[in-house]
């Protein structure tokens, strides 16, 4: 899909791979609402967007917040008119910590921002882009850990994102031809994902001092976030659903697959009449028999 003169909204813009993408589709030709739970920052990058001549605008917004979200898109079409592009941006991770030892506050973090605020993003705007009939786009920002790739001491985190990719995958196939859905699997990237923490609601187990050396490690050793957002932008207007930015990424995605062949080898090798547990060709052949009854 072509950017160029669309109206876009990205969650969690005001830092990070949103900030980044954001700039990215401004220098497209999209004009851009940016929303963020630190309003200042969204309206830095709103200003640094108008500054170059672009239409942006800044909204507070928490993902974790049906209404929040609502107004996220209500203001993005009353800016712009249409809106045909959205980008599910918003992320967290908890701490580093084994499994064992997360919380349940933890886990309803994580799983509220990471998966949550996809789940809301989709319900507040697929349904416009639907009624629309235009063409449109929903971008998920998920992780390289989505393609198999586990974050040890990270498995909210890594959990959340292979719900993300799951989510997508379900939803490409419900939605119309003329709405595309794309996940970005970025690997390590300089962002501000380690700063999460300190912006945690008291709700969900407060803020946390963040580790300043992780952040030194991810802004040292990680991609910019420019380079994954020219990716991102780059795999929107291809239409691609995949859309990884690290290369070595692809050598998990590669034994994990090895792992399922193999298991399906000893445990289920394909035998003549398989078919018959096929839940998809299943379903398609009720609704083939409903369809026929109708027009009968």
């Amino acid at each position: 899909m072509e950017v160029n003169g669309i109206g876009a909204a990205v969650t969690g813009g005001g830092n990070g791979i949103g900030r980044a993408i954001a700039l990215a589709l401004g220098r497209a030709g999209a004009k851009v609402a940016i929303g963020d739970l630190e309003l200042g920052a969204a309206e830095a990058v709103a200003a640094e967007l108008r500054e170059r001549g672009g239409e942006a605008i800044a909204v507070s917004l928490d993902v974790t917040d049906e209404a929040s979200v609502s107004d996220f898109a209500d203001a993005a079409w009353a800016a712009f008119g249409s809106v045909q592009l959205l980008v599910n941006n918003a992320g967290v991770m908890s701490p580093v910590s084994p499994l064992a030892d997360m919380t349940e506050d933890d886990y309803a973090w994580v799983f509220s921002v990471n998966v949550g605020g996809v789940l809301r993003g989709v319900r507040t705007f697929v349904p416009r882009f639907v009624q629309a009939g235009e063409p449109a786009h929903v971008l998920n920002t998920g992780s390289e850990h989505s393609l198999g790739v586990p974050h040890v001491g990270g498995g909210l985190y890594t959990a959340s994102k292979h719900a993300v990719i799951g989510l997508s995958d379900v939803l490409r196939a419900e939605l119309p031809a003329h709405i595309g859905v794309s996940v970005l699997c970025p690997g390590l990237v300089g962002s501000t994902l380690w700063k999460a923490s300190e912006r945690r609601p008291d709700a969900l187990g407060g803020p946390s001092q963040a580790s300043e050396m992780a952040g030194e490690f991810m802004n040292h050793m990680g991609m910019s976030a420019e380079e994954v957002a020219e990716k991102a932008v780059a795999g929107v207007r291809r239409g691609d659903f995949l859309i990884p930015t690290h290369a070595h990424s692809v050598k998990f995605a590669a034994k994990r697959w090895q792992e399922i062949e193999s298991a399906f080898q000893a445990y289920a090798p394909h035998y003549d009449g398989d078919e018959k547990f096929d839940l998809t060709q299943i379903m398609a052949g009720q609704l083939h028999a409903q369809s026929q009854e109708s027009s009968a």
